[in-house]
């Protein structure tokens, strides 16, 4: 499934020979695609993350504004069910509890009054995790970070009170180049980024039942959590594990306590621009993908570089990866 990003058109492939099976428009007239999607129930259904209409925020309501998560026939994309994310623009979305809830990262962002495209920084309304009931569509929790001009993009989660969500914020260059002040290295330009914006620092965030979101690391480690882009969670291992390509960084997070375990600098073994993380069908192993090339692989829990299973494949650009 190809869960589009701001297009219309969501599109099924065929697994093996990559032919398109079928092409569905978003949930209604002006809907955007949120560009993420997951299986549940055994493959027979997917849920995909859909934006609403992008417009100023006026005398509607937020409400008017969230998103939805629709459930479609993988085979057909024809729509079954959907559900409000109670949340602005919804993107990344994963399912726990063995299906029973839906967790959804909601971006938080609309164009200020009088404007049709987003600024920069971005004007962030009710940035937010939603917890969603799949059997009544109804919402168990949300938890907004109320944090202005900070994206909420993508998360990673294991449970109810294993929830961990990172965030995006943007600036222009000149506020960029401010932030790398404090470096003792030349450092090259940012080519996951788009031209004319730069990413700042943005903490990595942890949610449970009950608990405000709570920021992770401490201020140094704080800095470098630029561009927070993939996030898994390990459940033998109870850490999660998280990308960075603007710093260059993969980072580990103890599961119970969000605690930072490591705190990698990927450009000392030959990884630039980590973007892509995926945990590896062979229960031992996870792996690394720099933006334009090189999938490297580390050993879960211990996270040692298994050189001999690295590979060196060109990208030329990409955000996630998966592993079946």
């Amino acid at each position: 499934i190809l869960c589009v990003f701001e297009e219309r058109d969501q599109v099924a492939f065929d697994p093996k020979t990559l032919d398109v099976v079928a092409t569905a428009p978003a949930f209604a007239e002006g809907w955007r695609g949120g560009g993420h999607a997951v299986f549940l129930d055994g493959g027979r259904f997917v849920a995909l993350s859909e934006r609403a209409p992008r417009k100023a925020l006026g005398g509607e309501g937020v409400e008017a504004h969230h998103g939805r998560v629709t459930l479609r026939d993988p085979h057909t994309l024809k729509l079954r069910e959907s559900y409000s994310t109670h949340g602005i623009d919804p993107h990344d979305i994963r399912l726990i509890e063995g299906g029973k809830y839906l967790v959804a990262a909601n971006y938080g962002s609309l164009p200020r009054p009088g404007e049709k495209d987003l600024s920069v920084p971005r004007a962030v309304t009710e940035a937010c995790v939603t917890i969603i009931d799949m059997a009544s569509g109804k919402l168990l929790d949300k938890r907004v970070t109320n944090r202005d001009q900070t994206e909420l993009r993508h998360l990673a989660a294991g449970s109810l009170d294993r929830i961990f969500a990172i965030q995006a914020r943007l600036g222009d260059v000149p506020s960029g180049a401010q932030s790398m002040a404090g470096e003792s290295v030349a450092y090259g330009v940012d080519i996951t980024g788009e031209k004319g914006l730069a990413y700042l620092s943005a903490p990595v965030l942890k949610i449970g039942r009950g608990a405000e979101p709570r920021a992770l690391g401490d201020r140094r480690t704080a800095e470098r959590m630029r561009h927070g882009l993939s996030i898994v969670y390990d459940a033998e291992h109870d850490q999660a594990i998280a990308t960075f390509p603007t710093a260059h960084r993969v980072m580990v997070f103890d599961g119970a306590t969000g605690r930072v375990l490591r705190d990698v600098d990927t450009t000392k073994t030959g990884l630039r621009y980590p973007c892509g993380v995926t945990l590896l069908p062979d229960g031992k192993h996870y792996a690394v993908t720099g933006y334009w090339e090189n999938l490297f692989v580390f050993e879960r829990g211990t996270h040692r570089l298994m050189r001999d299973l690295c590979l060196y494949p060109v990208f030329f650009g990409h955000s996630h990866i998966t592993a079946a």
